[in-house]
């Protein structure tokens, strides 16, 4: 599932979202499930309309991707001091060497 709508009906709602992008909200509701792959033009209207960075949707999907995720942890380990950076650091690397084991 690449990303979520609420699906409250409200303001930030799938029957919102689904007007601003010009689709029907059971399209939208079939794309958010994964049963549809829009064209790229509507999948941009979409993006459009929920204001929602490529980047951020895809990041998960495309190798560059990971590229992208990669710069936003490093990006919040800059803002911790070093004490708090080295301690995350230690834990994501005990975290990675647990997964390699698996």
């Amino acid at each position: 599932m690449p990303f979520s709508v609420d699906g409250d009906g409200g303001p930030g709602g799938i029957q919102a979202a689904a007007r601003g992008a010009v689709i029907s909200h059971r399209y939208l509701a079939d794309i958010e499930r994964g049963d549809k792959v829009p064209k790229l033009e509507t999948f941009i209207l979409i993006l459009n309309t929920l204001a929602a960075p490529a980047d951020d949707v895809l990041q998960d999907s495309l190798v560059a991707g990971y590229e992208a995720k990669s710069n936003y942890i490093l990006k919040k380990l800059e803002v911790l001091d070093v004490t708090r950076r080295k301690q995350a650091l230690d834990i994501l690397d005990g975290v990675i060497s647990s997964l390699k084991n698996d």
